[in-house]
């Protein structure tokens, strides 16, 4: 070992860096060989794609260190490290300067990026720089895509008059391509927009077309855009046909194994049921949607807990490395500091001088290293908050789920009590005693409160806080009913679904928020619940 260490140090700086990451690459997929079979299989993949660029680096190979950049880009795009692509795609266009198909390419993935991320601004900016190239070179393909990018931001800051003249100019250019899959995804970004608007007839029209388009397209975009046609039937009361359309998309879901879709088509026929008034079927959908958006959360956190110490030990075993160069480099200037040093005094104390100077700019590189290391342990939390936020998402849909079952169990209490009522007289004394203590109890188990102590718990867990928040902002203090009915309506609740939980008319849940909005800085035209909702 100490003789090839030796050779190495014989080499030029930057073989010799080269040769000492190859051997720690070497060492690191004999290890991998003992892991688990998806992260091999990333490691390799990684460890590839890092030789790849550090040859093309010692070699000065400018476009195979551009390539090289632009696939470990994608590599960590499709992983969902979005932070790693995007350094790695704009390490890509510092080298690429070419104003080519695949600078529009990279510039419309960016944007992508920055849109999931809701940064809006910054997927705008790489978009036009796309839209602008694109329109330069004459490449359809990539202005179409574009300008899809540019509806999509303009749709998620409210802005649908530009948004639909985005999409608009895109979906022509998808008719001249001929190309279904874009003129599928772009129709359905139109009906998206319509249905914002809250203008169905539009919104079914462009969905149906979608439909049409996206026969040969792949089942994800296809589950999508039948779960949008059942949708627009729910919101226009055509219960049948949204149930019909829903169930099919979460069919084809479940067929393609696609958790995601499962999820928005479960949560969909919970709507659809709870309008009906069938609470029963509603409870069981909503709590389908919970199992299976539980088992898409513990996937989703595997897969990214996976990448992300694929991520980790990548970067703190090329930091270590790093090191180790700059440790040897420390020593060699000793070394040489120490031979000096014999020859002459004063020759030593010039020859000192500079060895102080160098060492500290070591010394600030190893800490920039160690800020790298810190750097890749924040991105490994900030995972696991996203997880934490998940299971918060979880617990809302529980608490949702005992708001139904509460409704439910009132409902039918309330049925028997009518039910006895109406048997009380018809029988004997000793009957229609039995009768009379059967509806006490029954009333008396309507107004149990211990249900609702359990349920404000369950919204104080989720919302802590909130309470407290919202008995500051009231002008007069709030009765016990007047905060149970500032809860629901906080759960987004109707007030047909408000009535049937607290067991009342319709017309008493009205009069309750007419005396609450009282007691609320709340203006003549403010809606009593975008102001719950909105209350932190």
């Amino acid at each position: 070992m100490g003789l090839i260490i030796y050779l190495i140090n014989r080499f030029d700086q930057r073989v010799r860096n080269f040769c000492i990451f190859v051997i720690f690459l070497f060492c690191k997929v004999l290890y991998a060989q003992s892991s688990s079979k998806e992260s091999t299989l990333l490691d390799k993949k990684l460890y590839k794609l890092k030789v790849e660029l550090e040859t093309a680096k010692t070699a000065f190979n400018v476009p195979k260190i551009a390539n090289a950049q632009l696939r470990l880009g994608d590599f960590f795009n499709q992983l969902g490290l979005y932070s790693e692509a995007t350094k790695h795609y704009q390490a890509f266009l510092d080298i690429h300067k070419s104003e080519d198909s695949v600078l529009v390419n990279v510039q419309n993935v960016l944007a992508k990026i920055n849109l999931n991320l809701n940064k809006y601004e910054d997927a705008k900016q790489h978009a036009l720089i796309s839209q602008k190239t694109s329109s330069q070179i004459n490449f359809l393909k990539g202005k179409a895509v574009s300008n899809t990018l540019l509806g999509s931001v303009s749709e998620k800051q409210s802005n649908y008059e530009e948004a639909l003249q985005y999409q608009n100019v895109s979906l022509s250019i998808f008719k001249t391509l001929n190309d279904s899959t874009g003129l599928a995804r772009t129709n359905e970004s139109i009906g998206s927009i319509y249905e914002d608007l809250e203008q169905y007839d539009l919104a079914y029209s462009y969905f149906l077309m979608a439909s049409q388009y996206a026969v040969n397209s792949d089942s994800d975009l296809q589950i999508n855009i039948i779960n949008n046609l059942g949708d627009i039937y729910r919101k226009t009361k055509a219960y049948d046909q949204a149930i019909e359309k829903t169930q099919k998309a979460l069919q084809l879901a479940k067929d393609n194994n696609n958790q995601t879709q499962q999820v928005s088509a479960l949560k969909d026929l919970s709507k659809i049921y709870a309008e009906l008034g069938d609470f029963e079927k509603a409870f069981h959908y909503l709590n389908n949607q919970s199992i299976v958006n539980e088992n898409e959360l513990v996937k989703n956190n595997t897969q990214l807990i996976s990448a992300m110490e694929v991520l980790y030990d990548v970067k703190e075993k090329e930091a270590e490395v790093e090191l180790l160069n700059k440790q040897n480099q420390i020593n060699k200037v000793q070394q040489q500091v120490t031979l000096v040093l014999a020859s002459a005094a004063f020759l030593a104390f010039v020859i000192g001088l500079l060895y102080w100077n160098k060492r500290r700019k070591h010394e600030k590189h190893i800490f920039e290293y160690k800020q790298q290391l810190l750097q890749a342990d924040l991105d490994k939390k900030i995972v696991e908050e996203e997880a934490l936020n998940r299971e918060i998402d979880i617990k809302i849909s529980s608490l949702t789920n005992y708001s139904l079952h509460l409704a439910h169990k009132n409902k039918m209490l309330s049925d028997i009590s009518k039910t006895l009522t109406k048997l009380r007289g018809r029988n004997n004394e000793l009957i229609d005693k039995k009768l009379k203590d059967l509806v006490k109890d029954i009333e008396s188990d309507l107004d149990n409160k211990s249900e609702w102590t359990e349920l404000m718990g369950y919204f104080g867990q989720i919302h802590p806080g909130y309470f407290e928040t919202l008995k500051k902002a009231a002008s007069q203090k709030l009765s016990s009913s007047e905060m149970r009915l500032c809860m629901l309506l906080r759960l987004n609740l109707s007030s047909k679904e408000i009535a049937e939980i607290l067991h009342i008319t319709s017309d008493s849940v009205r009069i309750a928020r007419y005396r609450l909005r009282k007691k609320l800085p709340l203006d003549s035209k403010e809606d009593l619940q975008e102001y719950l909702l909105n209350l932190q």
